[in-house]
């Protein structure tokens, strides 16, 4: 006898058992989120770990290859990810969106879900405060190498804590995009990109600018994780100011 096919509604009683059980993970999952929270036992932060985020994105995505779109995983985990965040802080995000456009403002409401209150200001300094001083979780600015806004010397002035770029928006594909910036140390994802401020005219710069004390100043990237004391094998100039990391953008 040959077999025979499901009918609607088992395939829909199948879905349903399945929409329970990843009720069920998920609520597991927040619940060890809470427990994480508790063991750092800091509640001054921080509170972001985008380079962390970056490697559970790419493993995941790896995983689901062929089967769900990577843009769906990171959609979804985006908020998971938000959910938590939000059970240890008030998450804000500030956003500076000059172009007019709206596409900074969209890929931080993206990132930061439907458990992030972004709010817009009107400068790149204004967000630049917003998270020195503590009004906000996270700055999303123009990427660093838009010679247009040009922002970057700002990193390089005197604010305590020293807001650090941290992540790049978004995490997949190229083509336009933005950063975001904390006032903590980036963490690293693995794979990743560290940028620096050096005195002068350099050969193979992103940008020159004038920087707040009145000098020229480059603006430098290189490929791998650099902790924030500029060791990287010879290859960061001296007198070079780190400026941040952010996790590589993933190509599948």
């Amino acid at each position: 006898m040959a077999d025979v096919a499901p009918s609607l509604d088992q395939l829909r009683a199948e879905i349903d058992q399945i929409d329970d059980g990843l009720v069920r993970l998920l609520g597991q999952r927040v619940e060890i989120g809470r427990r994480v929270a508790a063991a750092k036992g800091d509640a001054t932060g921080p509170f972001l770990r985008p380079g962390r985020e970056a490697a559970i994105l790419r493993r995941l995505i790896d995983k689901g290859l062929g089967q769900v779109p990577p843009m769906v995983i990171e959609r979804i985990w985006r908020e998971i990810l938000a959910a938590n965040l939000a059970r240890q802080v008030d998450p804000v995000t500030a956003v500076w969106d000059p172009s007019g456009t709206g596409s900074v403002l969209e890929q931080a409401r993206d990132r930061g879900g439907i458990s992030t209150r972004v709010e817009l200001v009107s400068s790149a300094e204004a967000a630049l405060d917003a998270v020195a001083s503590g009004r906000a979780t996270l700055a999303v600015l123009p990427a660093l190498r838009d010679a247009e806004w040009r922002w970057w010397p700002l990193l390089l002035a005197d604010r305590s804590p020293k807001p650090r770029v941290i992540a790049r928006l978004p995490f997949f594909g190229a083509g336009e995009d933005s950063v975001g910036v904390a006032a903590q140390d980036p963490d690293s994802s693995g794979d990743d990109i560290s940028y620096f401020a050096a005195p002068g005219e350099l050969d193979g710069a992103l940008d020159t600018a004038t920087g707040p004390d009145g000098g020229t100043w480059s603006l430098l990237s290189v490929d791998g994780f650099v902790g924030q004391d500029g060791a990287h094998h010879g290859h960061i100039p001296v007198g070079a100011y780190p400026l941040g990391a952010h996790a590589r953008p993933y190509s599948p």
